[in-house]
């Protein structure tokens, strides 16, 4: 497990596109099967590059698992995002899928907010199909939470599949909130700050999600 290199780059965009393929958030960006690959790796590969300049990517047996983390202070905000490409969005993907997009923020917002004060978030972690139950995205998870706990602050994470909750449920995570938007469930989870760190996480959504999906 390493950090990503800037010229491994397309290989990083091609395993999240990869992994993403059947993912709800990828139909939304691409309800026809057959734009899906395409449409990915170009979307995957803003988060790539954007993790590159402003977080952390970390990758592991050769690409074939990828995280993009963000610091403590850096969001995911509109100029940032122009400057690796999304201004491109509605001409690479359709201004419908765009609109869709821009549908769920507020959601994602709300979801966001059920950790407070300085924290890790995890953009993205996907492992390619073939590659899945080697460990690999646990490497890469790892990573990420490591440095959370270096800092001693939470983690946080987007997710709308029963697979992946149960994924980061075993490395520690707590499902915090749910929202419904445009017939699929996005999900935001929480990883406690493994030491003091006057961050304070809003518990109150526990009951709201009940935990499981």
């Amino acid at each position: 497990m390493t950090p990503l290199r800037p010229d491994q780059r397309e290989a990083a965009a091609d395993t999240l596109a990869a992994a993403f393929l059947d993912d709800p958030l990828l139909e939304l960006l691409a309800p026809e099967p057959s734009r899906r690959p395409s449409v990915g790796r170009w979307f995957f590969r803003t988060h790539v590059d954007y993790g590159l300049r402003w977080g952390r990517v970390w990758a592991a047996g050769d690409v074939a698992a990828v995280s993009v983390w963000l610091p403590p202070g850096i969001r995911f905000d509109p100029l940032r995002s122009l400057r690796v490409g999304m201004g491109a969005f509605p001409f690479r993907v359709g201004w419908r899928p765009m609109g869709r997009v821009i549908g769920i923020a507020p959601a994602l917002e709300r979801l966001h907010r059920s950790v407070r004060g300085p924290h890790w978030y995890l953009m993205t972690l996907g492992t390619r199909p073939s590659r899945q139950g080697e460990g690999l995205g646990s490497a890469v998870l790892t990573a990420g939470t490591a440095q959370a706990d270096v800092d001693a602050v939470p983690c946080y994470l987007e997710t709308s599949t029963q697979r992946a909750i149960d994924f980061y449920l075993r490395h520690g995570f707590e499902v915090m909130g749910r929202e419904d938007v445009q017939g699929h469930v996005l999900y935001g989870l929480v990883r406690p700050a493994r030491q003091p760190a006057g961050v304070r996480v809003d518990r109150g959504r526990t009951a709201e999600s009940g935990g499981t999906r």
